[in-house]
């Protein structure tokens, strides 16, 4: 990208103005107040949309007086031309010449935010621009004053990987959200745990023998009673047959209830073992889903990996210099174009073979799903059986009792006339009948405790089927869990695979620069370990650019500009307002060198009112701005 034109109206302190660029080194050279610094917010302005200095509003550019003001920028990207015009009410245009052509076309226009189109026609974006490509005057002060959290952000932006930063943090509260859940899950089954089954059970067994027994001893003692016991004893007997029914009925219906959907306790034993055989013969299918999301996410990384090298080749085969950017050595075409067709043969196997995976890990999934669903079935139906059991345990023993009653009821009605003498003369009837009290005191308070230990005992049955439930839910969040933890790694992976693409070639080119400025003694340097504050190995010792002096630090902060625009992709162009201010002498003529040296690979906008700089660049294109006279 070269750019060709400035065009301003009532933009800062120009009313109408244009100046043109050229090839090279250009030079705005005037004192202060004359409007230097405006055009090169004028350039960034009109490329980004944004002030170039941080919080200053859009209208605060527009020219004293005036409603709006108006930054345009005339450029050439490959062999097309270009009008990017905005105004500080935020419309924006962008317009197009063909070579040769005469009339420029609109491509698009309207108040709105043109970032992402000119992001995806011309590969640059406002990180890109900041961070590479502009030098406002102060900047290096802000930059090292930064806390490492937003230099890492600024990091991510340009290395364009700020998208997955917000996948890899929603993994994460995922990944948070599934282990409260966990634990949540973890407390309720502690809380629903259950330890007197059998104590109950045993304990149900005992009374209803006791009973047995009572029962037994009432009968006999009702048998000496005489006529007048007889009547008692039936109408007792009555209301025992019907109470027995009641329950009887009562058990059937839960019963119908359990089985509802299966014919008998049989069919319900038949599809419990067939879901068994089903589940023992998928028993590796969870393995397996685990095992290919591994090889997913190791086949993304290694596609992003490969993806990101093609691009590279790509750029190096239609790069202009014919030297590579890292190693200076000549670049011979047809190699480079080798390695690129190895790397998208690779890529593209790569892919298919990630694709299979898919579908392959598409149909685990779906075989996991149904099995997950026949295991909760499997849950349920053991419920229904353990029920029945219970249930059919209760209606065998009232069974029995209702059939005892129900014959000894026969015997009674009708009442058959009594036999003289049939009390024993020894029996009194006063203590019978004490005693047949007694005894239906405690058969009625047994069976009281009977009926309360059944209903226990069915409480206890629902909590164990609800604690088959939960632990169910509790397997399904840890596999959610584990997902999450895994697909949280595999973007760790990816994002350091990114980084390590980029930021080590822009090592090596802050390296070949401090080389071609004399600055060798800076051996080591590493951009990621402070997110991208470097990190020197000064003559042995570890420093950082915080405790250089001031004018390293602006050398060396040039040298990493242009070293990351280079890793990142050069638009071909910097623009550098007053880069030696505060220089020492030695140091303004090795920054003048250096702009020098970056204009034999690139177009160089640098702003200045220092003399030494205008004779130090004699051949640069000259845009001289007067102080009072801006507007004109």
């Amino acid at each position: 990208m070269r750019l060709e034109r400035i065009i301003l109206k009532s933009f800062g302190c120009f009313d109408r103005r244009d100046f043109d660029l050229s090839d090279g080194v250009n030079l705005i050279f005037g004192p202060n107040f004359s409007g230097k610094s405006t055009l090169v917010n004028a350039i960034f302005f009109a490329l980004t949309g944004k002030p170039i200095v941080p919080r200053v509003g859009l209208p605060a550019m527009a020219q004293s007086g005036a409603s709006s003001g108006t930054a345009g920028i005339n450029f050439r990207n490959g062999e097309q031309s270009y009008q990017l015009f905005r105004s500080t009410q935020g419309e924006v245009q962008l317009r197009q010449k063909e070579e040769n052509a005469e009339k420029w076309r609109i491509l698009f226009t309207g108040k709105r935010s043109a970032d992402e189109d000119l992001r995806k026609q011309f590969h640059f974006s406002y990180h890109h621009l900041a961070a590479a490509t502009f030098l406002r005057e102060g900047e290096i002060f802000e930059f090292l004053a930064r806390q490492p959290a937003d230099r890492r952000d600024v990091l991510n932006a340009l290395l364009g990987i700020d998208r997955l930063m917000e996948v890899r943090q929603r993994f994460i509260e995922g990944r948070r959200v599934a282990k409260r859940e966990e634990k949540r899950i973890q407390d309720h089954q502690r809380s629903m745990r259950v330890t007197t089954v059998k104590n109950h059970r045993e304990e149900i067994e005992r009374v209803e023998a006791e009973l047995k027994n009572l029962e037994g001893e009432y009968e006999l003692l009702s048998g000496k009673a005489g006529e007048g016991g007889d009547t008692v004893l039936a109408a007792e007997l009555t209301q025992a047959h019907e109470r027995f029914q009641k329950e009887i009925d009562g058990l059937i219906q839960e019963r119908a209830s359990v089985l509802s959907g299966f014919t008998d306790v049989d069919h319900l034993r038949t599809s419990i073992k067939e879901i068994e055989t089903a589940t023992a013969s998928a028993s590796g299918l969870e393995k397996q889903r685990d095992e290919l999301i591994q090889g997913i996410g190791s086949l993304n990384s290694q596609i992003q990996t490969l993806s990101v090298e093609c691009e590279t080749l790509r750029q190096l085969i239609d790069s202009d210099h014919g030297h590579c950017p890292t190693c200076h050595q000549p670049v011979q075409q047809k190699i480079i174009a080798g390695i690129l067709a190895e790397k998208e043969s690779a890529r593209a196997a790569s892919q298919e073979e990630l694709e299979a995976q898919q579908k392959t890990l598409d149909e685990h999934t779906a075989n996991i799903n149904a099995l997950r669903g026949l295991r909760q079935r499997h849950q349920l139906m053991q419920g229904k059986i353990e029920q029945l059991e219970r249930i059919e345990k209760q209606l065998a023993n009232l069974q029995r009792e209702f059939d005892r009653v129900a014959s000894r009821l026969g015997a009674l009605q009708p009442t058959t006339p009594l036999q003289t003498g049939a009390i024993s003369d020894a029996a009194d009837p006063a203590q019978l009948a004490e005693q047949r009290r007694q005894l239906k005191y405690r058969i009625d308070s047994l069976r009281r405790r009977l009926d309360g230990l059944n209903r226990e005992e069915a409480v206890i049955a629902h909590k164990l089927e609800e604690l088959q439930r939960t632990q169910h839910q509790a397997n399904q969040i840890l596999r959610t869990r584990l997902s999450f933890e895994l697909a949280c790694d595999g973007v760790e992976k990816t994002i350091a695979s990114l980084q390590q693409t980029i930021l080590q070639p822009a090592e090596k080119e802050i390296r070949r620069w401090l080389e071609r400025m004399d600055l060798t003694r800076f051996s080591q340097i590493d951009l990621k370990s402070q997110h991208l504050l470097p990190s020197l190995n000064v003559e042995g010792s570890e420093r950082n650019l915080l405790l250089l002096s001031g004018s390293e630090k602006m050398m060396l902060y040039l040298c990493f500009k242009a070293a990351l625009s280079e890793a990142l992709g050069a638009l071909g162009f910097f623009v550098f307002d007053d880069p030696t201010l505060h220089l020492d002498p030695d140091r303004r003529g090795a920054m003048i060198d250096f702009i020098q040296r970056l204009a034999e690979e690139h177009q160089v906008i640098v702003t200045s009112n220092d003399p030494e700089v205008r004779a130090g660049l004699p051949d640069a294109h000259l845009i001289e701005t007067v102080s009072g006279n801006a507007s004109s």
